[in-house]
């Protein structure tokens, strides 16, 4: 079977109607759905809540099907202009056998978030070829810190010979790090790293052949994170990528994260693509906002990916 052709959906503008969703788990907080709201709203947009929007079966968001049902009735919703994930957590691998994926490629339309979502944006990538976004959830989204990228990449009208995602400057120059030097253009494949992992072996797992595959996670030990590069190169997945993105891997516990940084810089120099470190990815305020599946160029010279 053929994959299919990539999609990008329409932009979204002040007054669209945007569907919130919990694919995954529940707020552990539940005012924050109406905080979210309430700052969504504030910033133009309308905002139709999903049905099941405030459902908590135990560590989800409601049922399985509960989940899935919100997911496709936005999709098929002409009215919806585009779709958020309130947050993350666990729960969103459970539900791809149950989205309407023809429904998706009928009504393409900015689905958005991060973290578990990850399963969502490569399952939606490898069925539909819609271009989602990895970025904030709605929990965080345009707030102070990411709210320029946020409006940049999912409002603004994009020049792709011109659209820069990040580049190395002084302010960042010392968490940015080339590690592998050189560049390469390939489609931008990822997420966090569990949450990739867990689609190994499954419909819904991407094909990684020339990809720029970007990875970030948090609270994962070293030896964890060196066991999934582990994974990633037994299924041969590191064999057929051409470049590499580490975004931000956090733990609480600064001698783990020094070894960790030492896990992230061997490994990458082992895979050998052009690649780099410290890019603004990953579960903090200032993270930048991702088309999965859109066409880029990674220059590990200067440390700079933007879209071709």
């Amino acid at each position: 079977m053929n994959a299919p052709s990539i999609v990008f959906p329409p932009r979204l503008v002040p007054g669209d109607l945007i569907g919130l969703t919990t694919p995954a788990s529940p707020p552990e907080k539940p005012e924050l759905i109406d905080e979210t709201i309430a700052r969504l709203t504030a910033f133009g947009f309308r905002i139709k809540p999903g049905k099941n929007l405030r459902k908590r079966d135990s560590y989800l968001a409601g049922s399985d099907e509960e989940r899935a049902e919100d997911i496709n009735a936005m999709f098929a919703d002409p009215e919806v202009k585009g779709i958020y994930a309130l947050r993350g957590g666990y729960g969103s691998c459970r539900i791809l056998p149950l989205i309407d994926y023809a429904a998706i490629r009928a009504n393409s339309k900015p689905f958005l978030g991060y973290s578990d979502v990850t399963a969502m944006h490569n399952a939606i990538l490898v069925k539909t070829g819609l271009v989602t976004f990895h970025g904030p959830n709605a929990s965080s989204a345009f707030q102070p810190g990411n709210e320029a990228t946020c409006r940049r990449v999912l409002m603004e009208p994009i020049d792709l010979s011109a659209s820069t995602l990040f580049s190395r400057d002084a302010a960042n120059e010392a968490k940015l790090k080339t590690v592998v030097p050189g560049r390469v253009i390939g489609r931008l494949i990822g997420g966090n790293m569990t949450c990739l992992l867990r689609l190994l072996g499954t419909p819904y797992a991407p094909d990684f052949r020339g990809v720029i595959l970007f990875l970030e996670d948090t609270g994962e030990k070293a030896y964890r994170i060196d066991g999934n590069f582990c994974h990633l190169r037994l299924a041969g997945v590191l064999d057929q990528i051409a470049g590499l993105v580490i975004g931000q891997f956090d733990h609480s516990d600064a001698a783990e994260e020094t070894r960790i940084a030492a896990c992230l810089h061997r490994e990458a120099e082992r895979i050998g693509v052009p690649c780099v470190t410290g890019a603004p990815i990953g579960h903090f305020a200032e993270q930048i906002t991702i088309p999965h599946g859109a066409q880029a160029e990674l220059d590990a010279d200067v440390g700079s990916l933007k879209l071709v």
